[in-house]
């Protein structure tokens, strides 16, 4: 054999064959400690099912990564508006929803790449990866759906005091009473990445403890972004793994899974799932909703829908930012629908905006 050919040999036979032998030992290993960890590991998956999914979901972040067209770009929204029918002055207003959006808690994703990229930057990465690698053997992650931080929980935990305190706010008081008492007469909705759902269950323990509500997961508020952390773990119709500390913070919560389509496809585009969603809060025979979801997709919904200038359009929302606003919805005789945002309707609830875009 020639030296030519015992090269290609090693490199394409038996390189593959190492590798994959690598891969299994690591996965029997691997196995072993989620033996240890997990005893009954039958009602859990095996550890080559949580490896094969997390393969997929890498595999489809990075087609995603470099395929999508998710953001919300200018064009975007000058296309949507000249797409939308054009209602006369006198088209009749059918009916007007209150949407008290809630930005979640820090993840950790945020903690990673957000904090700045000084020295501390690859303590970050580092300390983060290393968890990411203990948690192959499970169905989590760090990085994909990224959950919230130490730091986030904290968040959530001071939002979840405000709202046990009396509002002094009169301007926010009504929206105030919605997310603290308005079972019955709003619905409580997330996008199914569990930062949000996490959020929204711990800020609103209280409530959700008292009125045995369910957190309504819905795939039309996924974030708007072709990064990692913004791909869902839930499968379509499931809820997603959710953090052990809302056993503590939030004992009893619910959530229901059936609005959950599963991931966002590059046809199910960022503009798309705002009007998607404007749709379904329309048809809502509730009077609010209180949504938890992303900086990205509340800027671009307040960019689509409101009708003149305002820091929403242009701002992040602030982590466990609370700022609510109304979503007009109007009619023509011929049956067209509009819908718009007023910017004297938007109201700072807790937090506000952060100082740059």
């Amino acid at each position: 054999m020639s030296a030519a050919s015992t090269t290609w040999f090693a490199t394409y036979v038996i390189g593959p064959c190492l590798f994959m032998l690598l891969l299994v030992v690591i996965a029997m290993k691997l196995g072993m400690i989620r033996k240890e960890l997990l005893p009954d590991s039958s009602q859990t998956g095996s550890i080559v099912q949580a490896l094969t999914r997390k393969a997929k979901l890498v595999a489809y972040g990075s087609y995603f990564l470099v395929l999508s067209k998710d953001a919300v770009s200018s064009k975007d929204l000058q296309r949507a508006r000249a797409n939308a029918e054009e209602l006369p002055p006198n088209a009749a207003t059918e009916r007007h929803i209150r949407l008290i959006f809630v930005r979640h808690g820090e993840s950790v994703w945020n903690y990673v790449f957000n904090r700045g990229f000084g020295p501390s930057f690859l303590v970050r990465l580092l300390r983060v990866t290393l968890h990411e690698l203990y948690l192959l053997p499970f169905e989590d992650s760090a990085y994909l759906d990224s959950p919230l931080s130490e730091y986030g929980l904290e968040q959530c935990i001071k939002l979840q005091a405000f709202l046990r305190k009396p509002c002094v706010d009169l301007a926010a008081s009504q929206d105030f009473a919605a997310l603290t008492t308005g079972e019955g007469s709003s619905l409580i909705v997330s996008s199914q990445l569990r930062r949000a759902a996490c959020t929204l269950a711990i800020a609103l323990s209280d409530r959700l403890r008292r009125s045995r509500e369910a957190v309504v997961l819905h795939s039309a508020c996924q974030e708007i972004s072709r990064n990692f952390d913004t791909l869902a773990l839930a499968r379509p119709s499931c809820s997603p793994p959710l953090d052990a500390v809302l056993e503590v913070c939030a004992p009893g919560a619910r959530f229901e899974s059936k609005t959950n389509a599963g991931n966002k496809t590059l046809a199910f585009r960022g503009i798309a799932r705002l009007e998607a969603f404007a749709a379904w809060a329309a048809d809502r025979p509730e009077s609010t909703l209180i949504v938890g979801g992303h900086s990205l997709w509340f800027r671009s919904f307040f960019a689509r829908f409101l009708t003149g200038e305002h820091q929403a359009a242009k701002r992040k929302i602030v982590n466990c930012g609370v700022v609510a606003c109304t979503l007009i919805v109007a009619r023509s005789a011929s049956g067209g629908v509009q819908y718009r945002i007023e910017p004297s309707s938007v109201t700072v609830v807790y937090g506000g905006f952060e100082s740059k875009g």
